[in-house]
């Protein structure tokens, strides 16, 4: 729910509490997840909640050019033009009963929110409207042909069922001027265009995929359902898959050096894949790992519980060593 700033308030166990996304600034850490909570942390060891305006559970946040946006249940949408700023509502539509799950900002004019059945939605002026798009692109070829028959007989028919196919639209990232979405039913995306108009990339996999991400050698990879890992091998768009060992779902991806990086999950997996070879490793609590980011020799994760930080070296090869600190 939103409510007013004058009725925002903390909670005392907001640090232990369910965190969904967390992001980076140039020297600080903010983290999201239930009843609306923001934590901000300079060191990734102590947070700081921010009073935020609403009680809706925020799935995720992205920061661009010192503004801060988040999103999550009834398709709320808050802002913060810079750290000092109080958070504002900049839409809350309960009535649409679909989360988003996430948002990117092209630049700090232009932004995508993403979520539940195809919701999509686009602003072109740092979030003070936003306008709901629908992408028939991101269904299968099958569900396509099926759409076109029934628009031939009934288009306002057609509107309808297309809209309540639609998969979940769980992730969106850039990769230079290409953006990528990984969804439901086995969806990566991309666009050429900033989102104007999206590519379904053919997989041999048909579960979801929750985060997509481009490691710093510029290979791209996704993850998902059951331990899922796959990677863009080249130029053609062909995906292949990366065995991880393991049947926990994969929640994020974090980016390392030389291409290596860490798939963190469900009942506290970690996952390292570095150059093919793969180690897998897990914190004794089994709490679910959601989101995380690589910096200053540290992994600082969201999870279950609140927040956690473990120690990474990147001179370390074949992640032989990154269970140690877990």
């Amino acid at each position: 729910m939103s409510i007013s700033a004058e009725e925002s308030y903390i909670a005392p166990l907001a640090q232990e509490s369910l965190l969904l996304d967390i992001a980076k600034t140039e020297d600080q850490y903010i983290a999201v997840g239930e009843r609306g909570h923001v934590l901000r942390s300079t060191d990734g060891d102590n947070w700081q909640q921010e009073s935020t305006p609403t009680l809706s559970t925020l799935t995720a946040i992205t920061t661009h050019s010192g503004k801060s946006w988040a999103v999550g249940h009834d398709a709320v949408i808050i802002h913060q033009s810079s750290k000092d700023k109080p958070w504002e509502v900049q839409r809350f539509s309960p009535e649409l009963e679909k989360p988003l799950l996430d948002v990117h900002f092209i630049n700090d004019k232009m932004g995508i929110a993403i979520g539940a059945y195809g919701v999509y939605m686009t602003t072109e002026d740092s979030g003070q409207n936003w306008t709901q798009v629908v992408h028939s692109q991101f269904l299968q070829p099958d569900d396509l042909l099926y759409l076109e028959e029934i628009r031939l007989e009934d288009e306002s028919f057609y509107q309808s069922e297309l809209v309540s196919i639609l998969p979940h639209l769980n992730r969106i990232t850039q990769v230079g001027n290409t953006l990528y979405i990984a969804g439901e039913s086995g969806l990566i995306a991309k666009s050429s265009d900033f989102g104007q108009s999206w590519e379904r990339m053919e997989v041999t996999y048909f579960g979801s995929f929750f985060d997509i991400q481009a490691l710093d050698d510029g290979q791209v990879v996704a993850v998902g359902l059951r331990g899922n890992i796959y990677q863009l091998a080249d130029q053609n768009s062909r995906w292949v898959a990366i065995d991880s060992g393991i049947t926990a779902s994969l929640n994020s991806i974090v980016p390392l050096d030389g291409g290596e990086f860490l798939a963190i999950g469900n009942s506290g997996y970690v996952v390292c894949v570095n150059a093919g070879k793969v180690a897998t490793y897990h914190y004794d609590d089994g709490k679910a790992l959601n989101a995380a980011l690589y910096s200053q020799n540290h992994v600082v994760a969201v999870s279950a519980v609140g927040a956690k930080k473990f120690a990474y070296q990147a001179q370390q090869t074949e992640c032989e060593r990154i269970g140690e600190s877990l």
